[in-house]
């Protein structure tokens, strides 16, 4: 009988190569997320957009990439019409990630001239809109650009809690498991961990784990009552077979809640992220995030699920000052990376579709003249579709030529060839289905095969 299971599994494995082959190889869906114009802080701006020239470059491929990306370019002409000099605060809103987040990714400029900017730290994308079409709430985006120190509703910033720091040094090659034992009641009691990579609670009482191979340092936060644990090791995962193989010290600390985190974000700069955010904004980052879990039944965060929140996409603003002489001329430009949706889901070869938003250039005083280009990747040299109506030229080039702001934002779909054939959608269904139906139907006649030899060895 186990014979001939492991055949039937055997054959099972043969068979499925092909599709296994196809789920390894990427995604057959990948989302991207809107571009978006620069737009004015100020909604009584008297600064006039005489022209905006886009390009969308992507003419060189990155190849760690599931989707295509390129370079997007945005030169405004603007003119101060008033007899004052102006100093105008913009906001260039994009979706990024704040540990990926990089300096030479994003240029502004005025004049030629490199300016200078501060980086805000946004609300996640999945809380400011249902899909990927849906408009960003421009003004929400702009409420959340502040430098006030976040206040949570379940601690405050300079609540004073008990640092525990516990260093472990196990005594011979052998690691041990280091568990630190307590109650504690989680209305009472809140708590963050640094070095545990486990958790066991139940009621009140818990455990929490670290593995130690050599040196760690542990760290346990308290705020509120006080927590009273006892430390033991076991050689093992499940928590049975104590050891002594181990020493351990441990220190206490009364520190504010601030300073307290402020020093982990600190030690985690030169890993983690970019010296062009600011301190008060990964405060406010990480605050936020502990509140949130706070919020939860037991009151617990760790240092790892912190750091968790430097990996979601999320809104961030970019705000920069231009300074406009009376009656003058300023070109102004903002330069970027910026990645599409793929789908494969539809088609044999990807679609590649692009979105940006032009409604924020609708805050200007007066918008004309808008003038894009497209420079297409080699594997997606064609549009397929798009919001507005574009001019092929011989060096395979789109073009389109506005007096005014369209309608609704941009969006176009390149594509490996000049349109979407029958035969493009047949063999892309095929493929879709051979992924998602043959592989979960073999497991099914399998299983269903070792259930009647089962049955009749039974018999």
């Amino acid at each position: 009988m186990k014979k001939m299971i492991v055949n039937m599994l055997f054959v099972l494995y043969i068979f499925s190569i092909p599709t296994m082959v196809l789920a390894n190889s990427g995604p057959v869906y990948w989302d991207g997320y809107p571009s978006s114009d620069s737009l004015v802080i100020d909604d009584n701006t008297p600064i006039l957009v005489e022209s905006e020239n886009l390009i969308f470059d992507f003419s060189v491929r990155d190849e760690f990439s599931y989707s295509i990306n390129g370079q997007v370019t945005a030169t405004y002409e603007m003119v101060n019409p008033k007899n004052e000099p102006q100093l105008v605060e913009m906001v260039f809103p994009f979706v990024g990630r704040v540990n990926s987040f990089q300096t030479d990714d994003i240029v502004i400029k005025a004049d030629e001239e490199i300016l200078s900017y501060d980086l805000y730290i946004g609300e996640l994308v999945s809380e400011q809109r249902e899909n990927r079409r849906t408009d960003f709430d421009f003004k929400k985006i702009v409420s959340t650009i502040t430098n006030e120190t976040y206040q949570g509703n379940y601690f405050k910033a300079s609540e004073i809690g008990k640092h525990y720091i516990i260093d472990v040094m196990p005594t011979t090659d052998e690691r041990v498991n280091i568990v630190v034992d307590f109650y504690y009641d989680s209305k009472k009691t809140k708590l963050i961990t640094k070095g545990f990579n486990g958790l066991r609670y139940e009621n009140g009482h818990t455990k929490i784990t670290a593995w130690c191979n050599g040196p760690e340092t542990l760290e346990i936060f308290v705020l509120g009552e006080d927590i009273d644990f006892k430390i033991i090791a076991y050689s093992d995962g499940d928590l049975r077979e104590k050891t002594d193989l181990f020493t351990y010290e441990t220190s206490v600390f009364e520190v504010g809640t601030k300073a307290f985190l402020m020093d982990w974000i600190e030690a985690s700069k030169t890993e983690e992220h970019s010296d062009r955010i600011s301190d008060i904004q990964l405060y406010n980052l990480y605050a936020k995030a502990i509140d949130q879990y706070f919020s939860y039944n037991i009151g617990y965060i760790s240092y790892y699920d912190l750091l968790d929140k430097a990996n979601e996409e999320r809104i961030l603003s970019l705000v920069y000052a231009v300074e406009f002489p009376p009656n003058a001329k300023k070109k102004v430009s903002v330069s970027y990376r910026t990645n599409g949706t793929m789908d494969m889901t539809k088609t044999v070869t990807p679609l590649y579709t692009f979105d940006y938003l032009l409604n924020p250039a609708k805050n200007w005083s007066d918008f004309k003249n808008l003038n894009i280009i497209i420079i297409p990747p080699e594997q997606a040299p064609h549009i397929v579709s798009s919001s507005i109506r574009f001019d092929k030229n011989e060096n395979n080039i789109y073009i389109a030529t506005l007096a005014e702001l369209p309608e609704d934002d941009l969006f176009f779909t390149l594509y490996a060839n000049e349109e979407i054939t029958i035969m493009d959608k047949v063999q892309g269904n095929m493929k879709t289905y051979i992924g998602f139906l043959v592989f979960p139907a073999l497991i099914i006649l399998v299983i269903g095969g070792i259930i009647r030899m089962s049955r009749r060895r039974v018999e």
